[in-house]
């Protein structure tokens, strides 16, 4: 064989290792590329389904969470990728196909939760392997995230003070003449709700006042005067509230959302448990069923100027706070956030105490005691460190009550300072409501002294509680202990009418949704 022969076999040979070796180099560049691709989609998706997570967690319709889905996986610089995403559709009857995966609902015995499923494909060019006919292959991934349930509970003031808006500036709130002027010269002035009982057939502006107090006698007409019988719009800011707690149901998604509400004036009762709070319109029908309740006063108690106030007095804090905290024992959902939300007019001057039969909570005031003497039945000092100068008071019971319902259950570790007993280690928001929460000045000065009493006591309390329900360390600092008075701080907010609930309300909300998200 020739020489030339020769070189020219080698010529082939390194040819055909040339092409060998392209097509390996082309192999390991596609692969690459493809991988690479895949490990981008498997990010992409995992932040689209924290994103559709998100979008489920305020109740948005499946095309409304594919299109966040969607919007992030593009904001990934994947495009044309698509997203489809799934849940336990627990709506359709049957359940949508298209949308419904049965291995994301619950099992015998267990909750709904808020878990979506994000899949997500696209196509993926290749660059050497078209030489052979395989110009691109189809890539999935998925991602499965859960946005936290909330079990959320709402506690009232129904005191008698929370009708404090029935005289304002010497008007009355509605527009008794018809003139579409509220507060004109034709309309009624009402005074302000006293103690005396109100009276069937009543006829003065007083007693109408408290008729109003009273839901029976409203409904059933017996309470009228010459301008006709009072509307409910009458019983402000109560009915503000109510707006405000349907604005807060309209956020809630039921089921996977729970709601329990809770009314507390001289005693403390649950209108609906979070077991039974599972949907809105009966949580809707419970809020309905609150009413602003008459004092307790006379006849069932009339202590004159020396006798026995226990009994007499209508803000019982401490039940309020003890039956919500209970909620959660009662109907247990680990995975879910716990939220209270209690909102109050004024300082806790009512408990009870624990002993059977319970007892009030009434300690003595300067002699003799026990006095009728403002502060009925409290320190008139706030006090978060411990009881006040005269005994164990219902401020006292209040803040026992807010440790019982925000401090850790002490399964993470030692319990914090302020904390000597493990506790449902809930979030807690607090509102005031209304003046009388900084400037109550209805001190009686001839017992305690001009000073003895704190104008703004309702509002420490709120705080206080707010603050122990922020990060479950009540003698950590606050972000109330240099706020001015009157204004929004930590977990507190203050509406000085009910009119600016609607704002406290939607703010609380976001706040929610803000920390579960994180």
């Amino acid at each position: 064989m020739s020489r030339t022969q020769q070189r020219g076999q080698v010529l082939v040979l390194i040819a055909l290792a040339f092409v060998g070796l392209a097509a390996f180099v082309g192999l390991a560049v596609d692969a690459g590329i493809l991988f690479s691709s895949l490990g981008h989609l498997r990010r992409a998706t995992d932040a689209a389904a924290l994103a559709a997570a998100n979008q489920f967690r305020e109740g948005r319709s499946v095309s409304q969470i594919e299109a966040s889905a969607t919007e992030f996986i593009t904001l990934n610089a994947l495009n044309p990728a698509t997203a489809d995403v799934f849940i336990c559709d627990i709506i359709n009857t049957p359940p949508d196909a298209s949308i419904h995966d049965p291995n994301l609902c619950p099992g015998p015995g267990e909750f709904d939760r808020k878990f979506v499923r994000v899949e997500a494909s696209m196509p993926v060019n290749f660059a050497f392997l078209p030489l052979v006919g395989w110009r691109s292959l189809t890539i999935t991934a998925e991602s499965t995230s859960e946005a936290a349930s909330i079990d959320l509970v709402l506690v009232v003031d129904t005191s008698s003070s929370m009708a404090f808006d029935l005289c304002t500036d010497g008007k009355d709130q509605d527009d008794d003449d018809g003139d579409g002027i509220e507060g004109s010269a034709g309309d009624v002035v009402d005074d302000c709700p006293g103690f005396p009982t109100p009276q069937v057939g009543a006829t003065s502006d007083a007693d109408v006042a408290l008729c109003i107090l009273n839901r029976t006698m409203r409904e059933t007409g017996t309470c009228s005067r010459a301008d006709g019988c009072p509307e409910i719009d009458d019983c402000q800011p109560f009915e503000d509230v109510r707006d405000a707690a349907a604005g807060l149901i309209a956020r809630t998604y039921f089921p996977y959302d729970r709601m329990s509400i809770i009314e507390f004036s001289d005693a403390g009762h649950v209108r609906i448990d979070l077991a039974t709070g599972t949907d809105a319109s009966s949580v809707a029908s419970a809020l309905g069923t609150l009413d602003v309740r008459p004092d307790p006063g006379s006849p069932q108690c009339n202590p004159g100027p020396t006798g026995n106030p226990a009994g007499c007095t209508s803000t019982n804090t401490s039940d309020g706070l003890l039956l919500a905290g209970s909620q959660f024992g009662a109907s247990t959902r680990e995975e879910a956030v716990w939220i209270v939300i209690l909102l109050s007019d004024g300082s806790a001057n009512a408990a009870r105490t624990t002993t059977s039969p319970p007892m009030w909570v009434c300690p003595g005031g300067p002699h003799p005691l026990p006095t009728w003497v403002q502060p009925y039945c409290r320190d008139p000092l706030f006090n978060a460190s411990g009881t006040g100068t005269y005994g164990f008071d219902p401020e006292d019971a209040a803040r026992a009550a807010a440790l019982f319902v925000g401090c850790p259950d002490g399964t993470t570790g030692p319990l914090p300072p302020g904390c000597s007993l493990p506790g449902q280690a809930a979030v807690v928001f607090t509102i005031g409501l209304g003046d009388l929460m900084i400037h109550n000045q209805s001190c009686d000065t001839s017992a305690y002294g001009v000073g003895g009493c704190q104008e703004d006591q309702g509002e420490r309390l709120l705080r206080w509680i707010a603050g122990v329900g922020d990060d479950g360390r009540p003698a950590s600092a606050s972000d109330c202990d240099s706020a001015a008075s009157g204004t929004d701080c930590g977990n507190y907010y203050f509406s000085p009418t009910g009119s600016g609930l609607m704002r406290v309300f939607e703010a609380i909300a976001s706040r929610i949704f803000t920390r579960i998200t994180h």
